[in-house]
């Protein structure tokens, strides 16, 4: 497992990387320096724009609502022919996913949204057959969602979550953050993931919690009352053990204290 620390260097490092894009019609242009445009500012509890349009693989209008009301949803801003960040994210949620002991599809779905509006369902029908082929668990197909849409839909899901990217028309590159959002069934903001790899066991607690824990186990249940998600850090740290260390510092020096760090 990678540490914490190599995390969020190589976090830091993709945050301004530039992904190639397929078209000339593109958002707004950015701010001179790559790195004054890019954030993944965090906005637990917002509730999505569920009424934004877009078009899913099959070529078929839909809106973001419909992908909500029953499951948690793991939602993915990138583009699909990016050749670079945005598909290190999407194979690092796969890899992530395929630890998960949760099925895309019957316990929570995921929805990609490419935030180019010139790439088309076609672009987005080829990228999910990779992905279904490679996740590969029966059934799974229904609930990878892999939309395309218009630049106006595309800017205020991003600015809902907080997901700020441009298009540096000098260059002809998108700039864009790198992570993930778990959302609950209602369209709310819980939980970000960010960086390109992503803790199985956190992305399973954070669906647990986004779901009521209306799915997991007992098992997860009871991890939830050990554990505490950390908005910094996207992870879950162990509550329980930081209690206990936090108050065992306050304690005054005595025979108790000797019970635990031993004769003087």
């Amino acid at each position: 497992m990678v540490s914490l620390i190599n995390r969020l260097v190589l976090a830091s490092f993709l945050f301004v990387l530039l992904c190639l894009p397929t078209g000339f019609a593109r958002a707004q242009d950015g701010p001179r320096d790559p790195g004054d445009g890019v954030d993944f500012e965090q906005r637990l509890g917002t509730q999505l724009p569920l009424d934004l349009p877009f078009i899913d693989e099959t070529g078929a209008t839909v809106t973001l609502g419909d992908y909500f009301g029953e499951k948690p949803v793991v939602l993915a801003l990138g583009y699909y022919e990016c050749p670079m960040l945005c598909s290190l994210v999407r194979d690092g949620m796969v890899t992530s996913l395929l630890d998960v002991r949760l099925n895309v599809g019957s316990d929570f779905s995921v929805v990609n949204v490419s935030i180019d509006p010139t790439e088309t369902p076609m672009i987005a029908d080829a990228e999910k057959a990779a992905i279904v082929s490679r996740y590969n668990r029966p059934g799974s197909e229904a609930g990878w969602h892999f939309l395309t849409g218009p630049q106006d839909s595309i800017a205020q899901l991003a600015d809902a979550i907080g997901f700020r990217y441009y298009y540096d028309a000098k260059i002809d590159q998108y700039a864009h953050a790198s992570g993930i959002t778990v959302v609950t069934p209602q369209g709310e903001v819980a939980r970000y993931f960010y960086g390109v790899e992503y803790n199985p066991s956190d992305v399973r607690l954070g669906l647990v919690e986004a779901s009521a824990n209306k799915i997991g186990d007992t098992v997860d249940q009871l991890l939830l009352l050990c554990y505490k998600y950390d908005p910094i850090t996207g992870q879950y740290s162990g509550l329980v053990m930081t209690i206990m260390r936090t108050s065992f510092l306050l304690l005054p020096p005595g025979p108790f204290c000797h019970l635990y760090i031993g004769p003087q």
